[in-house]
């Protein structure tokens, strides 16, 4: 059986995400000011019932739900889901706490454009 030659054919993009210069709750991206620009991605497994914990951005970020749905929670008990095949712009210095209410697994993916040698995200319990 022959497999075609690593480039051979050409790769379709699909985007995930269309373009944003607001987060969710219309604040306006701004990338940190001084210091030296990075990028990092975490891939974040849920099991059902799992949460990451009360945080904050402090920086730009944005977050692929790749599997199941994403409940963010906000201080005032207000929710909103993001559904497998969606991503968003988490809104910046709001506390917030990200869980899986499904009772499948939820896997997402978040991107973090930050500064080296400086966390861009904030945990609660971490202050």
């Amino acid at each position: 059986m022959s497999v075609p030659a690593w480039g051979a054919q050409k790769a379709t993009p699909h985007p995930v995400f269309k373009e944003g210069s607001t987060t969710m709750t219309r604040q306006a991206i701004a990338y940190p000011a001084g210091g030296t620009a990075e990028i990092t991605s975490f891939r974040l497994p849920f099991e059902p019932g799992g949460e990451v914990g009360w945080h904050k951005h402090v920086v730009p970020t944005h977050i692929y739900v790749i599997e199941g749905t994403l409940t963010v929670e906000f201080s005032d008990g207000s929710q909103q889901a993001f559904e497998e095949g969606t991503g968003f712009l988490p809104m910046l210095n709001v506390w917030h706490n990200a869980r899986n209410l499904g009772s499948g697994p939820l896997t997402a993916l978040a991107v973090v454009a930050g500064e080296q040698e400086k966390a861009g995200i904030i945990f609660r319990d971490s202050q």
